[in-house]
C-alpha cells in the first residue's frame, strides 16, 4: 500500500512497444505480489499499533533508509511539502484506518483501485484532458463496483471502512496530479521528503488522537516491528524502486495490463491468511471495479493521457 511517483517513459525507435522479457514480467509479478501483501501487514500492523502509530513507524523507517538521497530542490519544496501532506496525513492516515475498521480485507484492495478513475476525472476538470465514451463507461462501472461492495451486509463499520478507502483512493489521486508539476525531483528524493513530511505529521496526529502511553511504547518488541518494516521496504523501497526500473525500460503500455495483479494477490493473500469470505456480491463488485480499472489503464496508456500514471501500492 500506498506512495507515488511520476514515471516517465523512454523513447523507443520500434513502432510498438517492447514486450516484457521473461525475467523482467517475474519481477513485475513479483512487486505486484509485495503490494498485495503490504494491505496484510497493513492489517496486521493497525490492530496491533493503531492505525496513525503504524503509519508513523512505517515513514521513519522509509525516512531512515531514504535519508542519504534528501536534497533541497530549489523551486519546488513547496509542492514537495504538499505532495507529502496528502500522502501521509491524507492518504496513509485514511487508508490504514480502513484496514483497522473492515473485516474484509479484498473488499478494500477492491476500493483503492479507485485512484486510476479518480485520476482521470481530476485530470479532466485540472489538466483538460479529452476522454471518450469507452473511459467514461469503466469510470462509471469502476464506481458501480465498489458501491456494490459497500452495501455487502457485513455492518456499519464495512461501510465507513469503505468509504475511508475510497476517501484515501481520491487523496492519492489529488497527489499524483500534482506531482505532474514536479521538475527535477529525483525518485529517492522525493520518497525521503514524504517521509520526512508523514513521519513528523503522523507522529503529531498519533499523540494527539491515539496518545499511545510510556508503558505501551516501551512493550514494543523487535519482531512487533515486522508489518511497518514490510511495508516500508517491501511495498515501498523495493516495490517502487523495481517498478521505476522497469518503466525506465519499457513503455507505460507495456507494464499497463498488470495494473490490478496487486488487487488479486491481496484477495488471495486475504482468504489464505486471513479467512476472509469472497461472497458473490464482493465478487461481482469487485469484477466489475477490476474491469472498469483496467479498460482506464490501458486507454490512458495507450494515449499517452495525463492521468496515465501507475500509483502504486
Amino acid at each position: 500500500m500506498f506512495s507515488s511517483v511520476r514515471f516517465h517513459s523512454p523513447q523507443y525507435l520500434s513502432t510498438g512497444p517492447p514486450l516484457l522479457s521473461h525475467r523482467h514480467l517475474a519481477l513485475l509479478v513479483f512487486v505486484n505480489a509485495l503490494w498485495g501483501f503490504n494491505f496484510i501487514a497493513g492489517k496486521i500492523g493497525t490492530e496491533q499499533f493503531g492505525p496513525l502509530l503504524f503509519s508513523a513507524l512505517r515513514f521513519a523507517v522509509v525516512l531512515l533508509l531514504l535519508f542519504p538521497w534528501l536534497r533541497l530542490v530549489r523551486g519546488q519544496m513547496q509542492l514537495v511539502i504538499l505532495i507529502g501532506l496528502c500522502l501521509g496525513a491524507g492518504h496513509y492516515s485514511v487508508m490504514f484506518y480502513a484496514l483497522y475498521l473492515g473485516d474484509n480485507i479484498s473488499s478494500l484492495a477492491i476500493a483503492a483501485q479507485l485512484v486510476v478513475p479518480f485520476s482521470t476525472i481530476l485530470a479532466i476538470v485540472f489538466l483538460r484532458e479529452r476522454i471518450g465514451f469507452t473511459r467514461i463507461f469503466a469510470i462509471l462501472i469502476s464506481f458501480l463496483g465498489v458501491v456494490v461492495i459497500s452495501f455487502e451486509p457485513m455492518g456499519s463499520e464495512h461501510l465507513l471502512a469503505m468509504a475511508a478507502a475510497t476517501v484515501a483512493a481520491f487523496v492519492m489521486a489529488v497527489a499524483a496530479i500534482l506531482m505532474r508539476r514536479l521538475q527535477g525531483v529525483g525518485v529517492f528524493n522525493l520518497q525521503a521528503w514524504i517521509a520526512l513530511v508523514s513521519t513528523i505529521v503522523l507522529s503529531l496526529l498519533c499523540m494527539v488522537i491515539e496518545t499511545p502511553t510510556r508503558e505501551s511504547l516501551s512493550a514494543i518488541t523487535i519482531v512487533d516491528l515486522w508489518t511497518p518494516v514490510y511495508s516500508a521496504i517491501g511495498a515501498t523501497i523495493i516495490g517502487h524502486g523495481s517498478l521505476y526500473y522497469l518503466i525506465q525500460r519499457y513503455e507505460v503500455n507495456s507494464v499497463a495490463p498488470f495494473i490490478t495483479l496487486s488487487t488479486l494477490f491481496a484477495i488471495g493473500y486475504s482468504i489464505v491468511l486471513m479467512g476472509d469470505e469472497l461472497t458473490m456480491r464482493i465478487v461481482a463488485g469487485g469484477l466489475l471495479t477490476l474491469l472498469g480499472v483496467t479498460i482506464i489503464a490501458l486507454r490512458n496508456a495507450r494515449q499517452a493521457a495525463p492521468s496515465g500514471l501507475r500509483v502504486p501500492r
